[in-house]
């Protein structure tokens, strides 16, 4: 996400969780949420977000979990452990409704530490922008400026389409470089963007990120669905919201130490 603000309303009301390195899991979100991985968050963050985060928005089934919304409803879930240098995947498919993002992301900030940066790396679906992933890193020192490094990779080329397939991707965060990647349509793993930690002083290449932005803290595993507000921030991300339901389905997440 772009705008500067949303560096203090995108973390409010997260609270402590404790930190863990090892312990693989696979969440097929079997009948509902494990307790144990996460909790449903409660609360909203302000514009340009248009919702409050409810856990009765949470659909569960026999495999699987539905993270739906209206005008003014949405979900989120968080885990209650957080994490460093991880590979991190789900599967999942969305509607078509403009105005929303469905994700899967870390993140942590000065809400976890007093002191922290803000540090997030993002796998983002708006409808609003099409048959795209959006990829993002995320940087903001507390009080400090907002620096992000996005960049949207379209789908099509690889055989896939958010809003009818079942889409497997993920990223890996390692200590120099963040790859994403999907499952392509025949199955395959497929790199659609790397990012690397810069080093020395020189001028930045396109694919690098400055050595003091590069995230290192423990952060959690998050999903959401929301919408936005139709304030002019929400204009550039999410898009125009005219108020219909909608959906995302993640069928799995799993999370893989290095």
């Amino acid at each position: 996400m772009k705008q500067q603000t949303l560096g203090a309303l995108l973390v409010l009301g997260l609270g402590f969780s404790a930190v863990a390195q090892a312990d693989y899991f696979r969440d097929d979100f079997n009948w509902g949420i494990n307790g144990n991985i996460w909790f449903a968050r409660v609360g909203d963050n302000g514009s340009p977000f248009g919702c409050t985060f409810t856990p009765n928005m949470i659909t569960p089934s026999s495999h699987g979990i539905t993270l739906v919304l209206n005008q003014g409803q949405c979900s989120e879930l968080q885990s209650r452990n957080s994490y460093r240098y991880v590979r991190v995947q789900g599967s999942l498919k969305t509607g078509n409704t403009p105005g929303t993002v469905a994700s899967i992301f870390t993140y942590t900030s000065w809400w976890d530490e007093p002191g922290r940066a803000w540090q997030e790396i993002d796998i983002e679906f708006l409808p609003s922008r099409g048959n795209v992933v959006h990829t993002n890193v995320i940087y903001q020192p507390h009080d400090g400026d907002y620096q992000s490094w996005e960049q949207d990779i379209d789908l099509t080329p690889y055989g896939l389409n958010i809003q009818q397939n079942l889409l497997t991707i993920g990223f890996e965060w390692g200590e120099q470089q963040i790859r994403w990647f999907v499952y392509d349509a025949g199955g395959f793993e497929q790199t659609i963007r790397t990012v690397y930690k810069a080093t020395g002083s020189g001028p930045l290449a396109p694919d690098q990120i400055p050595a003091y932005a590069w995230p290192v803290d423990h952060a959690k595993i998050m999903i959401n669905h929301w919408h936005g507000d139709n304030s002019e921030e929400a204009g550039y991300f999410p898009g125009h919201y005219s108020g219909e339901a909608a959906w995302a389905y993640y069928d799995f997440i799993e999370y893989i130490p290095h």
